[in-house]
């Protein structure tokens, strides 16, 4: 059977939700979960966009609360009181489920490898694009990495991938996985689709 992008992208959302089935988890207690995850990576400005923009379902005690009780959160992490600050730095999480959060953002960053050129030509001689040993220390770091640029959005990284298939069309893609993830590369190859800059082969600046 030949793969499509939907149901690879269908895989994803398939793994999210096997996620939330082992550890019996609702969507908002998920969700915070993720942007806890971000805040303590330094990301913090999502958490406080959700607090201050979003309706919450339940108040983020009652989330602490049952991500402690379902093991998601360490028993030691004393959860503040009413009126108290919180600060996510606190939230000590359980290392068997981060593994298996970093088992689950890996889809994603395994189909932007497997997508992404394997070589490129510049001036006569063939580089590799998919070497990620000049940043990340294994895939699983790759893959996470990828996972937190694109907020762990499965529709984020189909739109990644558009616009990876846009940029190998047009022969734009020259530069390695690795700075394409950390300078989030697809933003500017959104720019020259939408036609707000030029587009330009980067070999012309080597």
């Amino acid at each position: 059977m030949r793969i499509t992008k939907s149901m690879t992208n269908n895989l994803s959302i398939d793994r999210e939700i096997d996620f939330m089935v082992k550890y019996e988890l609702t969507a908002d207690e998920l969700f915070l979960a993720q942007l806890i995850f971000l805040a303590q990576d330094g990301q913090d400005k999502y958490l406080y966009q959700y607090f201050n923009n979003c309706n919450l379902g339940l108040p983020i005690i009652d989330l602490l609360t049952s991500l402690q009780e379902k093991g998601i959160i360490n028993k030691s992490y004393n959860i503040p009181k009413k009126g108290t600050p919180f600060n996510p730095l606190d939230v000590e999480f359980n290392k068997t489920v981060i593994k298996s959060y970093l088992q689950h953002s890996q889809d994603l960053g395994m189909e932007l490898f497997d997508k992404y050129p394997v070589t490129t030509v510049i001036n006569g001689r063939a580089f590799s694009l998919r070497n990620i040993t000049k940043l990340y220390k294994s895939m699983d770091e790759m893959c996470f990495s990828y996972g937190k640029a694109i907020h762990f959005n499965p529709e984020e990284h189909k739109h990644v991938m558009d616009l990876l298939e846009y940029g190998k069309e047009n022969n734009l893609i020259n530069s390695g996985i690795c700075d394409f993830i950390e300078s989030r590369q697809w933003l500017t190859l959104e720019q020259m689709k939408n036609g707000e800059m030029d587009t330009f082969n980067t070999n012309e600046l080597i």
